[in-house]
């Protein structure tokens, strides 16, 4: 497994110099917001797939926006799920946006996740690696190196609200509940960048994030592979908990690569308040 932090550590450090210490390179009086930002992406996709080529123990990895394999050794053991930038739209305006990584041995399922990886850029440039043998690791930059902080461990409750999605077509319940902690002096904290949003709630030790099913999306947003399930596991492992509103999200069976689900995750007490909620 050092091997693949390694790797992660190096497309790291090559994303945050060539994209959001030197964004000038990608536009261009000619091109478009929506040019640019596939430049981007692809440039940061060809990275991690470029610093994957060289690791014997992995056996192929695939990113949310193609779904296509891309094989390294036949005979590697791991398989990698990427999400190359969380939310590219938000590039523009100086946010810190993420890269999520999930390391699977063999197969897509949440017991066969031995590690789960995600990275923040910008003002941010920080990661978070969690494993089963090691708990979860916090790593901030200084001048191009990863050094080790503290850990990262959720208290049983927190005073961040975060939540995703349409306003309008949010359900009563899922209104009352985003209310109730309101009404509790929780303060709302929402970027629209998963990774970030997960790194709030982390960094402070507590708190909630939602994401719910609306009528637009009834099988909620996160995909389940890519997101859900490597966020998850972090979560779990700093002493949280992540459900669809009912149901523990690693106790989802053999995702398709499509398949999304709402996600409710944070502290142990406000999940709890989830589950009488629904």
């Amino acid at each position: 497994m050092i091997e693949v932090y390694n790797a992660i550590t190096n497309i790291a450090n090559q994303i945050e110099k060539n994209v959001f210490i030197d964004y000038n390179n990608f536009t261009s009086e000619t091109k478009t917001e929506q040019q640019i930002h596939e430049d981007v992406y692809k440039y940061c996709s060809d990275v991690i797939e470029t610093e994957f080529e060289y690791l014997k123990n992995v056996k192929s990895i695939i990113g949310k926006d193609k779904k296509q394999f891309c094989s390294i050794n036949e005979n590697g053991k791991y398989i990698v799920s990427f999400v190359a930038i969380d939310n590219i739209e938000l590039l523009d305006l100086n946010f810190s946006l993420g890269t999520i990584f999930g390391i699977y041995e063999n197969e897509f399922e949440a017991d066969n996740l031995k590690a789960a990886i995600y990275i923040t850029y910008g003002p941010t440039f920080q990661l978070v690696f969690a494993s089963k043998d090691e708990g979860v690791k916090y790593f901030s930059n200084e001048h191009g190196e990863f050094i080790q902080q503290d850990p990262l461990v959720l208290n049983s409750c927190g005073k961040i609200n975060s939540t995703a999605g349409k306003a309008s077509e949010f359900s009563s319940e899922h209104k009352a509940l985003l209310d109730s902690f309101f009404n509790e002096g929780y303060r709302l904290r929402v970027s629209n960048s998963l990774c970030l949003d997960t790194h709030q709630i982390l960094f402070k030790k507590g708190g909630i994030y939602s994401s719910p099913a609306t009528p637009s999306n009834i099988d909620g947003t996160l995909e389940v592979i890519f997101e859900a399930f490597p966020i998850s596991f972090i979560i779990e492992l700093a002493n949280g908990k992540a459900i669809d509103g009912k149901n523990r999200i690693l106790d989802i069976k053999s995702p398709s690569l499509h398949q999304k689900t709402p996600i409710y995750f944070g502290s142990k007490d406000e999940i709890a308040r989830v589950k009488s909620t629904f």
